[in-house]
């Protein structure tokens, strides 16, 4: 019997806020004697948008309704529940202000439950993402029984015991025998968490040195591989001489590479050993994803034979709490747009930013990022006392500043340094696919349009926020709104201009005046003693990527308007944001 249901926060929060009837399946995993639910999707006829990590289950379902609920329904689709004999029922009266009531469903018979909800960052405390790559060659038929037999035969041939799994960083390798040899490399059969916390290997532990306040990931690299031969103790004696079978006809081929990515949720504690049949489970997962989207790409397009290489995405939204894997092919923007869409209706969210463009895709750590820039330095300041209302950037940016990149722009590159915060924002968001412009990229835009002679190039001459318009309108499509002032004085004025810039658009706003340029990531206006304050994040910073320096010695802090020159005239971009996915 179950004792205990965790829920993620986030869950409860998206059901509370949706207004119409609905009903669709919740998803989780178990551990320690309790469900822990951490995703939902609404029932839809398209189940192959996308896949969960491993281990991540159909664990119940959710139903919200303004009159009666459909008992019948919901024992129906419970039925359907195989990795546990008490599924989770969250019922949501919408009339009653969508109180949501916890249920579980033994014996056909709908039993009320507490439950606890539970943040993402402390749900992620008690698990590893396993990473798995590698790569597979699917060769068949272009036809539908071709390209479903060439799968199950993949999926056939990878639990045969021909697959193994290695820790690159750890030298080991996962076996599969079953037997006290299967790990190789390592003595005994140790925990996931004893091995990977031990030796600081896995990438949630590279990732807090250099940032901090964010939800943590520990995320382990795994290698797929195939064994050659078998093992003896698995060949089968031979019962008669091979049989060839010689079938004469015309078909056409498709020979596709399929790059295995997959990702898998696994609880610290769990032995290491127990990890083989879980990674076995995660690439078993990916081909079925792989083999729904190609049904679905040659039903959708006139191939003649050719099928580009398919890409996996993994994607991390905040809003939604867990890992999305898609597998996409090439499309036109407009398919793409279409699937986006759905992507967003099915599991809940809102359309009025993208989360599942290609730019949107979870960048796990490669290497050492120390002197990389830092994400939302932001996010260390501390809280300020002004008493007013606090608007801040949506979403993550990079923080530029001076003589990073080995350059040295310290007294002309302020404003560069700005704009490429503001690029970084976009491309972080998804909005853009464009890396952040280098210096010279933005020389020579200005050049091109005709803003600036071609001996700007290579030059150490400022730009300013007209300048800072034309580059994002020019390489990433981003139109702005301009703001005068005539002194660092009137900006004390500007509060409600800026507080509405922030709820609408939460992009990162570039303000010059003078000689020099800063980036606006936030204001604090109270609007009954029209005291405003700006946290300002100061391009002209020229030490390294360090976060206490940074924030102690107010590179990123909040400011009164006494920071801004009385004597000089400010002009503020405010980069407008669209309202799509």
């Amino acid at each position: 019997m179950i004792t205990r249901i965790k829920i993620l926060d986030i869950i409860i929060k998206k059901l509370q806020a949706t207004k119409e009837s609905y009903c669709g399946r919740l998803y989780g995993t178990f551990i320690d004697n309790t469900i822990v639910l951490l995703g939902l999707q609404l029932d839809n006829n398209n189940d192959n948008l996308y896949s969960v990590p491993a281990e991540v289950d159909f664990y119940g379902i959710f139903q919200g309704y303004s009159d009666n609920e459909d008992v019948d329904e919901i024992l129906t689709k419970c039925a359907k529940i195989d990795v546990t004999d008490t599924p989770v029922y969250l019922a949501i009266n919408i009339s009653d202000s969508n109180n949501v009531v916890c249920n579980i469903i033994s014996n056909n018979k709908i039993s009320p439950i507490d439950y606890e909800l539970v943040s993402a960052s402390d749900l992620y405390t008690n698990f590893f993402h396993v990473r798995l790559t590698g790569n597979l060659l699917l060769n068949c038929e272009i036809n539908e029984k071709g390209i479903i037999e060439s799968f199950l035969n993949l999926r056939k041939d990878l639990v045969s015991g021909v697959t193994a799994f290695k820790l690159p960083k750890l030298n080991v390798i996962l076996s599969g025998k079953n037997n006290e040899n299967d790990i190789i490399g390592l003595p005994g059969d140790p925990t996931i968490a004893d091995v990977f916390e031990s030796s600081d290997l896995s990438e949630g532990n590279q990732k807090k040195k250099y940032i901090e306040k964010q939800l943590s990931l520990d995320v382990i690299d795994v290698s797929l591989l195939r064994k050659v031969t078998k093992d003896e103790s698995s060949i089968e004696e031979k019962k008669h001489a091979p049989v060839v079978v010689l079938d004469k006809k015309s078909f056409e081929i498709l020979k596709l590479p399929l790059s295995i990515d997959t990702l898998s949720l696994v609880n610290r504690n769990s032995k290491l050993s127990s990890l083989y049949n879980i990674l076995l489970e995660s690439v078993v997962k990916n081909l079925r994803l792989y083999e729904a989207e190609l049904h679905s790409y040659l039903k959708n397009n006139n191939l003649q034979g050719k099928v580009g290489k398919p890409e996996v995405l993994h994607f991390f939204p905040e809003e939604c709490g867990h890992f999305i894997t898609r597998v996409i092919f090439e499309q036109s923007e407009e398919q793409s747009r279409r699937e986006r869409q759905s992507l967003h209706d099915l599991l809940l969210l809102s359309r009025q930013y993208p989360l599942f463009r290609r730019a949107n895709r979870y960048q796990f750590l490669k290497g050492n990022r120390n002197n990389m820039p830092l994400i939302n330095p932001h996010k260390a300041v501390k809280a300020t006392s002004n008493g007013g209302k606090i608007c801040l950037v949506k979403g993550k940016y990079e923080y530029y500043h001076y003589c990073q990149n080995k350059m040295d722009d310290n007294g002309w590159g302020c404003a560069y340094r700005s704009l490429q915060t503001l690029a970084s924002w976009f491309k972080l968001q998804g909005y853009s696919d464009r890396e952040v412009p280098t210096f010279k990229e933005i020389q020579k835009c200005l050049v091109d349009i005709g803003d600036k002679p071609a001996s700007f190039v290579d030059s150490r001459q400022w730009i300013g926020s007209t300048e800072v318009n034309f580059v994002l309108n020019t390489l990433l499509g981003v139109t702005s709104k301009i703001l005068y002032v005539s002194s660092g004085d009137e900006l004390a004025y500007k509060g409600p201009e800026l507080i509405n810039h922030f709820e609408q658009h939460g992009s990162p706003i570039m303000i010059g005046g003078g000689v020099l340029a800063h980036t606006i990531l936030g204001v604090d206006y109270n609007q009954d003693s029209g005291d405003l304050k700006f946290l300002i994040l100061d391009p002209h910073y020229t030490g390294g990527e360090d976060l206490n320096t940074i924030v102690n010695k107010g590179w990123c802090g909040w400011k009164g308007t006494d920071f801004w020159d009385k004597t000089s005239y400010y002009n503020m971009c405010l980069p407008q944001v669209p309202r799509e996915v």
